[in-house]
């Protein structure tokens, strides 16, 4: 195990930090949304699939994978604001019509921690994973 440790490098910790980013905003996503008529398979099954190529990023390096999980986590979060968008509008207007005005702040929340994904998935694509031997 500390031989497998050894071998990676920075951007394969970068990775690492992304899944967990994922999976808190998963959990809280699906904790939140079928109380607030927000649950949305698609987000689920995005953010799933980008931790699945975190899985096989553990065990083999290809940037392509980097890529694809990238695009998971932004689907996600950006299907997560477009539905949730009624929500921005009855808070800017003040009345509860489109969404729920209350629940702005754990939309946000919940986004944040997908854009953090999206973000350092980015990042350690540009950022070797590996360490040359």
């Amino acid at each position: 195990m500390s031989n497998f440790i050894a071998k990676k490098a920075a951007g394969f910790y970068l990775i690492v930090i992304a899944a967990a980013a994922a999976v808190i905003s998963l959990i809280r996503f699906c904790i939140w949304a079928p109380a607030h008529q927000g649950m949305d398979v698609t987000i689920i099954l995005a953010l799933a699939a980008g931790m699945v190529m975190n899985l096989i990023l553990a065990v083999k390096d290809e940037d392509l994978l980097v890529v694809f999980q990238a695009a998971c986590y932004a689907y996600a979060l950006f299907r997560h604001l477009t539905n949730q968008v009624g929500s921005f509008v009855d808070s800017f207007q003040g009345i509860n019509m489109f969404g729920d005005a209350t629940q702005v702040g754990t939309i946000i929340s919940i986004s944040i921690g997908m854009a953090v994904s999206v973000a350092v998935t980015i990042v350690a694509g540009f950022m070797r994973r590996e360490k040359e031997v």
